[in-house]
């Protein structure tokens, strides 16, 4: 082994300095396990390297952040990889004792010249692997001790991170393969600044008056009015949308706003008022203009939740998220924007919004639009009673995920309750990540579920989570909370108790006929301050309107009308 360790490369022909042993056979060298999903090639990893037996692979080098929306080289990254990470599988093959040289065929990700389609390395490997197609899954173990990466993943959450003892008695019963990594919940920083949005500000300071444009022009939230916005609307229903320079400045204004709120926002509905929680709206302008003819604009007597999912997949998700800036702009105190789990990057590239942002504004757009949704809080609690929020509550501590966990699976996963306080001071200026940031995939990502404890659930390959009714009440038992309103499903009739009883948890879902196909009702939920104590929700529920025949996911990655589509059709 001393000779060939001597001669051990990387994937990029270069000697390597400081080699790791490790053997992913061995299931105690094994503290987590993280899957990433690859659609296209390169993914971002900049070398990797063999164990020193000449087996495995590990990420040796990788691009350690996403330059751009939708960057493929920052694909790894944004999907949770990291360095010192050994691959396990790819596409569901178990590759853990196969040479380095077959591992590096089967993925095949460095490629040379991207116009030509020309991968750097050919088939080397004695077993003749091909690369396997994409979509790509790759699973990942994280490594313990000198062979991997348990100190860097540690390190890679603020504040440190540490991981759980699999020797506790509590966990003698769990399958081997499980994983246990402990909760940790990174802090907010004292104050958040982005050289992005300071680089933006200097270029739309830049940009010239707009000219043949007659409708209403922005010149700070004082210039909105109900006219206003009654006519931008109005606009937007016959295609005219705001000249750049006046857009680029709201979104400037909106970010200075988001920043400085918290990650946990706290609302007062003062006694006699009402306030309306909205569920997701998914760019569906003309039902979202609907349901304002039916709930009021927001006003200081008509305050508004949005509760996430503003954008994707409706072909009006710019001129949506824009009435929804327009809003807050106007009544900063009045309107509150919880982001949802389609407020990210990589939901945003594939599912519309930052197709449909380039078509009708620039790419350009999409950097700042990344920022603001980075700024926009998780969650809010209105008169420290209800909690509003996207998904869900927090989940289990420790972690516990294993191979063929199923939906059948219910588990009690939290001995110590999270405070609002807690959530409060979360950092959420990130990309949603499971093993960075575990409390921000819960509230963005999880459901309800009508067994006791946690569950998986089936929306991601892991790391996403579904709590019982005993869950909730414990949460909100420990918060003195007494009702959850979330979003994040389509609802039949709009809504739906899904945890029922004293401490409700209850699904307000705002976009009808869910892409044109779900046949399902809208609604929002109205509580109003009566006695010094929020009463209902009342629902308000409308059906879906007529369009103009432009499909969902016209913009979405492969979509008709996304930039690269319209672009390779000429």
């Amino acid at each position: 082994r001393v000779s060939l360790a001597a001669s051990l490369r990387d994937s990029e022909g270069n000697k390597i300095k400081d080699q790791k042993e490790f053997d992913l056979t061995d299931r105690s060298q094994i503290v987590a396990t993280h899957t990433s999903v690859f659609k296209k090639r390169p993914f971002g990893i900049l070398a990797y390297a063999p164990s020193t037996s000449g087996k495995g692979a590990y990420i040796l080098k990788m691009n350690e952040k996403s330059r751009y929306p939708g960057d493929p080289q920052g694909q790894a990254w944004v999907a949770g990889a990291r360095r010192g990470y050994a691959i396990k599988t790819v596409a569901g093959k178990d590759v853990s004792n196969w040479d380095f040289l077959d591992i590096m065929d089967i993925i095949e990700d460095k490629i040379k010249d991207n116009s030509a389609g020309k991968f750097q390395v050919d088939n080397q490997g004695s077993m003749g692997n091909t690369a396997a197609e994409l979509p790509l899954t790759i699973e990942y173990a994280e490594l313990k001790g000198e062979g991997g990466s348990a100190a860097s993943a540690a390190s890679n959450l603020e504040g440190g991170g540490s991981y759980v003892d699999r020797t506790d008695k509590r966990y003698a019963d769990l399958p081997p393969d499980a994983t246990l990594v402990e909760y940790k919940i990174p802090p907010a920083p004292l104050a958040y600044t982005s050289q992005t949005v300071e680089e933006i500000r200097a270029y739309a300071k830049s940009l010239p008056e707009p000219t043949g444009y007659s409708g209403p022009r922005y010149k700070g939230g004082g210039s909105i009015d109900q006219a206003w916005l009654e006519t931008t609307i109005a606009n937007y229903k016959k295609g005219q949308l705001l000249p750049k320079k006046d857009a680029y400045m709201m979104c400037l204004d909106v970010f200075d706003i988001l920043v400085k709120e918290k990650t946990l926002g706290r609302v007062n509905v003062g006694e006699g008022k009402k306030i309306t929680v909205v569920g997701d709206l998914h760019g569906q302008l003309w039902d979202f203009s609907h349901m304002l003819s039916l709930a009021g604009y927001p006003s200081p007597d008509n305050t508004f939740v949005f509760n996430g999912d503003f954008v994707d997949r409706g072909p009006w998700s710019v001129e949506v998220v824009f009435s929804l800036i327009a809003f807050k702009l106007r009544n900063p105190g009045h309107v509150f924007m919880n982001r949802g789990n389609h407020e990210s990057e990589m939901a945003n590239h594939f599912y519309g919004f930052f197709g449909e942002l380039e078509s009708k504004y620039e790419k350009r757009m999409c950097e700042l639009f990344a920022e603001i949704f980075r700024a926009t809080p998780l969650c809010h609690v209105l008169n420290n009673e209800v909690f509003v929020v996207h998904g869900g509550i927090p989940g289990p501590d420790p972690r516990v995920w294993w191979k063929g966990i199923d939906n059948q699976v219910g588990f009690e996963g939290r001995t110590i309750q999270i405070s609002l306080a807690d959530i409060e001071n979360c950092n959420r200026f990130m990309e949603p990540n499971p093993a960075e940031n575990p409390l921000m995939v819960d509230l963005l990502w999880s459901d309800p579920k009508g067994k006791p404890g946690y569950g998986p659930s089936g929306r991601m390959a892991e790391g996403i989570y579904l709590f019982g009714p005993d869950v909730s009440k414990l949460f909100m038992d420990h918060n003195n909370l007494k009702m959850c309103i979330r979003s994040h499903e389509v609802k039949s009739l709009g809504y739906r108790y899904d945890h029922d009883g004293e401490k409700p948890v209850i699904t307000v879902f705002s976009a009808p006929n869910y892409v044109d196909k779900a046949g399902n009702k809208a609604a929002v939920a109205v509580l109003t301050n009566k006695g010094g104590t929020l009463t209902g929700p009342e629902f308000i529920q409308y059906e879906a309107q007529p369009h103009p025949d432009i499909p969902s996911g016209a913009y979405s990655a492969g979509g008709p009308l996304h930039p690269d589509t319209v672009k390779a059709a000429r």
